[in-house]
């Protein structure tokens, strides 16, 4: 870890008191390096140590509950052992060891996965979570409402609980209606621009996430940073574009479309020749083809489920509990829709951009 730069955040305790410490978790992902993030009750020190034969390690002596570093100089697509602690007056508070990830070189084939609407029932949550570490994916998405409100902080709890069993993976996540203003969502997570939407490569993939709960219109920032964000990809040639928000501009579920969707960024996405749309929000799975655009509804992480109708468009669907498992083979992805117990409720393949 010669080259190894070491980036310290802190943050003090907002809102309430935890009542326990939570899991060490990663978010912000790029080929040398990754954000390291966790919790303790009692404010307390912060150390890390990624094994990468150096024996260097980042610590701060600042007594905080919220513990970031940002950790960098680390090479492509290597796998990396780390530990955490935390120490108040000679007392271990947290200790925890894990595996992190860097994002691959270009033209390096991975996996990922990816699901919606977490809140409301922690055992399914649970079940869809173990379910998604089972594949040993290093990158995760979650398209939104991953907690029934922002400020409930015991639902954050139930959350960061379950979370555990994805640890080693790299978390991303767009803000659901029930994350609302995301006060809490915006200082837990480390997402890279202004964390309430934001784009990120990963290997030859270009991802970006947008923000439904706010302005999203032709006069707006968002749609400005966006028509720029897709511009400049398409000058570095990727294999897919896949954006990713809650709100669904398609669906056959309770909630239907979204006309204002479908008014100011479909005619971006067909434009501009977007591969792969996932969202959440219409408890369920969807698929639908519109114009060359594939839309996927990934929203079974726990919350109730919907029923689902029939109309235009509308390829594959089921009213069933699940999370997406994508794998990128260079030439192609291969994308597949799962319940926990392994059924798979869809399946289809989509050629690499010309």
């Amino acid at each position: 870890m010669n080259a190894l730069k070491k980036y310290i955040v802190t943050f003090s305790l907002f809102l309430l008191i935890f009542a326990q410490t939570f899991s060490v978790y990663l978010n912000d992902v790029s080929q040398d390096g990754v954000t390291v993030t966790w919790f303790t009750e009692e404010p307390s020190n912060s150390y890390l140590i990624v094994y990468d034969g150096s024996n260097e390690s980042i610590f701060s002596e600042q007594e905080v509950t919220l513990h970031r570093f940002r950790v960098s100089g680390l090479q492509p697509g290597m796998s990396y052992a780390y530990t955490v602690k935390s120490e108040k007056e000679g007392k271990v508070i947290y200790r925890k060891g894990g595996i992190l990830t860097t994002a691959p070189l270009n033209g390096t084939p991975f996996s990922f996965a990816a699901y919606g609407d977490s809140r409301s029932n922690k055992s399914v949550h649970l079940e869809v979570a173990q379910a998604i570490a089972d594949e040993n994916v290093p990158l995760v998405i979650h398209t939104g409402d991953i907690v029934y409100g922002d400020d409930l902080i015991e639902e954050w709890i139930s959350f960061f609980e379950v979370a555990e069993v994805l640890s080693d993976c790299v978390f991303y996540s767009a803000i659901g209606n029930h994350e609302s203003e995301a006060l809490n969502y915006t200082r837990f997570f480390a997402f890279p621009g202004n964390k309430r939407y934001y784009s990120f490569w990963y290997g030859d993939v270009f991802f970006v996430c947008l923000n439904t709960n706010e302005a999203f219109d032709k006069y707006s920032q968002q749609h400005a940073w966006l028509l720029t964000q897709l511009e400049e990809a398409k000058e570095k040639n990727p294999a897919f574009v896949i954006v990713y928000f809650h709100h669904p501009p398609y669906s056959y579920g309770t909630h239907g479309d979204h006309i204002y969707l479908k008014q100011h960024l479909v005619p971006v996405f067909e434009n501009y020749k977007v591969d792969l749309v996932l969202n959440g929000h219409d408890h369920g799975y969807q698929r639908i083809e519109r114009n060359g655009v594939t839309y996927i509804v990934t929203a079974g992480g726990g919350a109730p489920l919907y029923e689902i109708g029939s109309g235009d468009g509308l390829t594959a669907s089921a009213k069933a509990h699940h999370y997406m498992l994508f794998n990128y083979t260079l030439d192609g992805l291969f994308v597949y829709a799962k319940t926990a117990t392994g059924l798979i409720l869809d399946s289809f393949y989509i050629s690499r951009r010309d």
